[in-house]
């Protein structure tokens, strides 16, 4: 068959440009059983194209969507189910909410992890009653398969489907604000997350933590290096560091393959999962920056919230990265559920104190599916309901609770930019730093949207 895969652009506010790993995995899959697929990333996709050119010879396309993109992604349903094609949606936003997908367009919802479940729809279409983990319409009416179990040993997966990048080169690093343009590609070396964070949705990876081995991590990492000539490698999981061991296994093989990358790990690490001894080893191997997930500036904001950490161990993770020359994030949430101006100073001061390279600063944002936003369903007012305008990089507050109200979560927000650098010694090292010079107009925007000159 003749599958189509679909990262719909994203219209509503600025971001790193990555590639889509979701359906890279999905395709890759595909291809293994036996089917002719094509990927479009239309965050980077430069071809002048017709409807009918990118449709020819297709016969099932699939769409995966986040909150922000799936709008976009129903646009997309509609054009494509106007050729008797029909549509698969996936990703986390579906995942949560499969029948709104079901009445804008989508065949078929697949729900959680997607390589089985896309490759039995293909296999059985248009059979496709007793597929696990989906939603379809049936005679109008809304059916919710079983549920699929999750993948437990994903070293059966082959690697993502890197060659169906129609324009490699138009990738960013995960930080392209602070980084210097360089050859970039990311890998997910885990799936799951055990923790209970409030504003994070489980319903593609789950909870159980699982991982690839150390040896699958770094033959794919070699493939990157060797076949794409790849500088950079950005690590994308939730939690790659729950298995002590296996990063310092990946570490020895990464020394003895003389694999010769940097790479980071943004979306953040456990601060209370790594020691000096670890991230010097990291460091050994390439290891340039990291960011910790915080979100709070007290311990009993961290425990109303879910988090499970400690911030003695935070503390700790921050002066050791800054002892051995690691750059590192601080990833800070205001406006949870629960907070108040009070706590919301004491996050700000926190971030002041731990001085991190970087500071991230978000408003609670209550994706569907999650605990929070069950929370607020309940208990509050959602005074936001355009899933285009959700993110977590636009200032905005998307609801009120208690004490939380619209006009105070976002002055906070502004506050604690300001606060955190519009200090002489971060201005100063931010202006000597070689990545500001090399795009000062990217760095200049970014400055002004999250200092809430501008919008993002």
């Amino acid at each position: 068959m003749n599958i189509l895969l679909i990262h719909p652009k994203l219209k509503s506010y600025r971001q790193p440009k990555l590639p889509p790993l979701g359906i890279l995995f999905i395709a890759a899959y595909l291809e293994k059983k036996g089917h002719a697929v094509r990927v479009i990333d239309f965050n980077v996709c430069s071809k002048n194209e017709s409807v009918n050119q990118i449709l020819k010879g297709i016969n099932m396309v699939g769409i995966t969507a986040t909150t922000p993109i799936i709008k976009e992604a129903w646009r997309l349903a509609r054009i494509i189910k106007r050729r008797n094609i029909p549509v698969i949606i996936g990703g986390p936003h579906p995942s949560a909410l499969p029948e709104e997908s079901l009445r804008n367009g989508a065949d078929i919802v697949c729900i959680g992890e997607g390589e089985e479940t896309f490759a039995e729809i293909v296999e059985k279409w248009p059979n496709i009653s007793g597929v696990l983990g989906i939603s379809h319409l049936k005679n109008g009416e809304v059916i919710h398969e079983a549920k699929r179990p999750l993948l437990q040993n994903l070293d059966t997966l082959p690697f993502p489907a890197y060659h169906l990048l129609e324009d490699m080169s138009a990738y960013t690093t995960p930080q392209p604000v602070i980084t210097e343009p360089m050859r970039t590609l990311t890998i997910i070396t885990s799936r799951g997350c055990p923790y209970l964070c409030n504003y994070c949705f489980k319903g593609v990876f789950g909870q159980n933590w699982r991982a690839h081995s150390a040896k699958y991590v770094v033959d794919l990492w070699q493939y990157l290096y060797e076949k794409f000539d790849v500088q950079l490698v950005g690590i994308e999981d939730d939690t790659f560091n729950l298995d002590y061991g296996r990063v310092k296994e990946i570490c020895r093989l990464l020394k003895e393959r003389g694999i010769k990358t940097q790479w980071t790990t943004a979306q953040g690490i456990r601060a209370d999962r790594v020691d000096k001894e670890l991230l010097k080893l990291m460091q050994e191997t390439g290891f340039i920056r990291t960011g910790f997930g915080i979100e709070a500036g007290s311990q009993e904001m961290i425990a109303k919230i879910g988090k499970s950490l400690d911030l003695k161990k935070v503390r700790a993770a921050i002066r050791s990265c800054k002892e051995l020359g690691i750059e590192s994030i601080g990833y800070f949430m205001l406006g949870n559920y629960g907070e108040n101006e009070k706590t919301m100073e004491e996050t700000i001061a926190l971030a002041c104190e731990l001085n991190p390279d970087i500071a991230h600063f978000t408003i609670a944002v209550p994706l569907p599916g999650s605990p929070l936003f069950k929370t607020i369903e309940k208990e509050g007012r959602f005074i936001i309901d355009d899933w285009n305008l959700y993110g977590y990089t636009r200032g905005l507050c998307y609801f009120e609770v208690g004490e939380l109200k619209k006009k105070l979560v976002e002055k906070m927000w502004k506050k604690a930019y300001r606060k955190f650098y519009l200090r002489p010694r971060i201005i100063w090292k931010l202006l000597t730093k070689k990545a500001t010079w090399i795009s000062p107009g990217t760095f200049l925007k970014a400055g002004l949207s999250y200092l809430g000159i501008t919008k993002n």
